[in-house]
């Protein structure tokens, strides 16, 4: 009866200590508490006492009992109360019977078992030292583990973000890269293309100094032509001029206007109707006729001049046109008066003039010919005689 009064003392102190722990412990702890309390109450309800299902639980669960400062006195008392307790009824017994003898081998049994289970207690204390010893360095592991994983996780996030950063870095630069080849490509081509265009320019450039070479040699020997034939035209007493440089009248160039032929010329002059204007003095004389026949060739395409001469001893002179024709060479055309008349033009000479009908190539510069003429048209001078030409100026 005694027995069973421990036996719920022992099971009414466990419950305390439960009671407390449970009040001090985390939500964790809470659930390792329960499954422990379960599983004790269980082995007592199969038979178990209060203090060998405890301790059964604490081997199966492999784990430290729960540490408490009763419950380190109580660990002791569990055990060692039950055998006092044996030994006090054992006592009794010998008290109330006075078989001494078997109580005595009885009481040695008892104290064996407490000596045991005294062995078994101190081997479960080095146990749980070693276990709280683990459980400390496993927890300090935990501790490092925990800062070694914070550390990694930080590091990792600045490796992320680094990985990031070079990737949008590494998509800008292949852009980047294609348009440089784009552009690369573009350039090779333009350099492809210029390079021909040197090369062709080049080839022109050589030809064009061959050309220049040839065309300055030619330039030196039309010069000394020149030259010659502007010796030969003062000689002449001929003065050349352009169309522009005429202050007489306004004449009317054709750029396209090209030298003509004897043939050519004539039908160009019985076609024209500059012939039929009536002479006016200083209205509309040889001046006036002379622009009209040159700006009408020159529309017709035929190239032509006006030319003016002087008299000697004359204050007047006269006008009239001139043509380059490709077989008669240069001649002189006057309108003047009705139909044109071809004339001599030359310095010191007396100037006459005659029907085109009357010209060919033998006698057209033949000065003789001209010299011994019966029949002509003349200029008439102050003193009563035949104007002599003493200066030419022709406007081309």
């Amino acid at each position: 009866m005694e027995s069973q009064d421990k036996e719920k003392e022992y099971e009414h102190n466990i419950w305390e200590i439960y009671r407390r722990e449970w009040a001090t412990a985390s939500e964790e702890k809470r659930v390792e508490l329960n499954k422990r309390i379960f599983r004790w109450q269980g082995l007592m309800k199969s038979g178990w006492a209060a203090s060998q299902a405890y301790y059964r639980v604490m081997e199966e669960t492999q784990e430290t009992p729960l540490i408490h400062p009763f419950w380190t006195k109580m660990r002791k008392a569990l055990v060692i109360v039950p055998a006092l307790a044996l030994a006090a009824a054992i006592v009794y017994s010998i008290v109330i019977t006075g078989e001494i003898g078997p109580l005595k081998a009885e009481l040695e049994s008892v104290q064996n078992v407490l000596a045991s289970t005294q062995s078994e207690l101190d081997l479960m204390e080095q146990t749980l030292t070693s276990i709280q010893s683990e459980l400390a360095s496993t927890q300090s592991e935990l501790t490092t583990t925990k800062q070694t994983l914070a550390s990694t996780q930080t590091e990792l996030s600045s490796t992320e973000q680094t990985l990031t950063s070079i990737q949008a870095e590494l998509s800008s630069t292949e852009q980047t890269l294609t348009t440089t080849q784009a552009e690369l490509s573009s350039t090779t081509q333009t350099l492809t293309t210029t390079e021909s265009k040197l090369s062709s320019t080049k080839q022109t450039l050589a030809s064009t100094q061959s050309e220049l070479t040839t065309t300055k040699q030619t330039l030196v020997s039309t010069q000394q032509q020149l030259a010659v034939a502007q010796e030969t035209l003062g000689g002449l007493g001929i003065t050349l001029s352009t169309s522009k440089e005429c202050s007489d009248v306004d004449l009317i160039d054709n750029p396209t206007a090209t030298n003509p032929s004897w043939s050519q010329l004539k039908t160009f002059l019985a076609q024209d109707q500059t012939d039929k204007h009536s002479y006016i003095k200083d209205v509309y004389d040889c001046s006036q006729f002379s622009r009209d026949v040159h700006n009408n060739a020159e529309t017709a395409g035929i190239r032509a001049a006006e030319v003016q001469i002087w008299f000697e001893k004359e204050s007047a002179g006269h006008a009239l046109n001139a043509f380059l024709t490709t077989d008669y060479g240069l001649v002189y055309i006057c309108c003047t008066e009705e139909p044109d008349t071809i004339a001599r033009v030359q310095d010191a000479k007396e100037y006459r003039a005659v029907k085109l009908y009357r010209i060919t190539e033998k006698n057209i510069r033949n000065d003789s010919w001209w010299d011994t003429l019966n029949s002509y048209y003349y200029i008439s001078s102050s003193a009563r005689g035949h104007a002599v030409t003493s200066n030419i100026e022709i406007y081309w």
